[in-house]
Parts: structure tokens; C-alpha cells; sequence
């Protein structure tokens, strides 16, 4: 998945939480991203929360 990809699924899942972003939601966002598409690697996945939070 390339990162335009996965940026607009993170901001999809953050937008549909309901809650304001925040340092405190790296964690669940990165659960939630790795149990749904489990070939991305989680270094992926971190740099680009970590950018939008």
C-alpha cells in the first residue's frame, strides 16, 4: 500500500472516531491499521501517524 493510500485511510479512521487528534491515539491507530491489512510493515504505519497526529 503506498503512503497517499494508507495516509487517507488513517485520517478515515480518525475522522470516524470521533475523538480529537492526540499523541495518545498512535497506539490504537496502529492496532487498528495492522489488524486490518497485515502485509504493511508497522514502520509504515508509525511514520505516517505519527505525521498526521
Amino acid at each position: 500500500m503506498s503512503d497517499i493510500q494508507l495516509k487517507s485511510e488513517i485520517e478515515s479512521i480518525i475522522k470516524k472516531s470521533g475523538y480529537s487528534k492526540s499523541k495518545k491515539m498512535l497506539c490504537p491507530i496502529m492496532r487498528i491499521v495492522s489488524m486490518r491489512y497485515k502485509d504493511i510493515s508497522q514502520q509504515q504505519v508509525f511514520k505516517i501517524t505519527k505525521s498526521l497526529l
